[in-house]
């Protein structure tokens, strides 16, 4: 049976159960026996009834994975889903799964809030770079040469040249340090908020559906960062402590999203 007709009795068998906790008890009971006559027609059990509930999005993994990784997990969770993070060889794409409109919200915060974490901390390195960076550095050898007096190829110059380039090296990657230690800060705050927001725990189904569709899975290990830049993580704690989620109005599920 086609995957398109499969859904469409499965819509219809849902409706019928649904429409089975009627308080009017004639209605209740036909609606129960139309449903039991449709998968018995189709072969359809429970189980596949129970895990038809349980849909999945996607999106595409950056190229830093780990760290997204880590904030599509609290996303995930904070949306009543489960997290599956595929390899680069098929794609590499974080998987929201759960129930109702739970994984579109989770795929649509996840997607502002990383958007977020990239300007955010693109900005703070570019300004660690303007603070540590010696527009001197850049300077050519016939420039040096000149403001010293000396011929381009004279030890000094040449000293002085790969001083510089030294220099610019070492800047560069204490701006990486810094940024790096950010964006940690940057998520362990915006974690404390989406705990907080989190609602009830992923249904069992949603395990069951995980089960039957990708069987034994192995765990996500993240890299640890412990060489860190305390003032990074802060600045990062406090840019993350100006993210908030909140529920969106009544009846309108997509519009549960992050403002500020």
């Amino acid at each position: 049976m086609e995957n398109v007709d499969m859904n469409r009795i499965l819509d219809k068998i849902k409706k019928c159960l649904a429409l089975a906790a009627s308080d009017n008890p004639g209605e209740a009971e036909a609606a129960l026996r139309q449903a039991k006559k449709l998968m018995d027609k189709h072969g359809i059990t429970e189980a596949q009834v129970k895990l038809a509930e349980v849909k999945s999005m996607e999106s595409k993994a950056p190229p830093a994975r780990d760290r997204a990784a880590r904030l599509a997990n609290m996303i995930a969770l904070a949306f009543a889903c489960r997290l599956i993070l595929h390899h680069p060889s098929r794609g590499g794409a974080f998987e929201f799964i759960g129930k109702g409109h739970y994984p579109e919200l989770a795929q649509y915060t996840y997607a502002v809030l990383w958007k977020r974490l990239e300007v955010e901390s693109d900005a703070f390195h570019e300004q660690m770079l303007c603070s540590l960076l010696d527009p001197d550095w850049d300077a050519s050898g016939a420039t040096i040469a000149a403001r010293l007096g000396r011929d381009i190829y004279d030890g000094e110059v040449q000293y002085t040249l790969r001083r510089a380039k030294a220099l610019k090296k070492a800047a560069k990657e204490d701006a990486r340090k810094a940024t790096t230690s950010f964006c940690e800060g940057w998520l362990y705050r915006v974690n404390e908020t989406v705990r907080n927001f989190a609602g009830h725990e992923p249904d069992q189904d949603i395990q069951e559906w995980i089960d039957v569709k990708f069987g034994k899975l192995k765990t996500h290990k993240h890299r640890q960062n412990r060489d860190l830049d305390a003032d990074g993580v802060q600045a990062g704690i406090d840019a993350g402590s100006r993210v908030s989620l909140h529920h969106g109005v009544k009846g309108d599920p997509v519009a549960q999203h992050l403002l500020n």
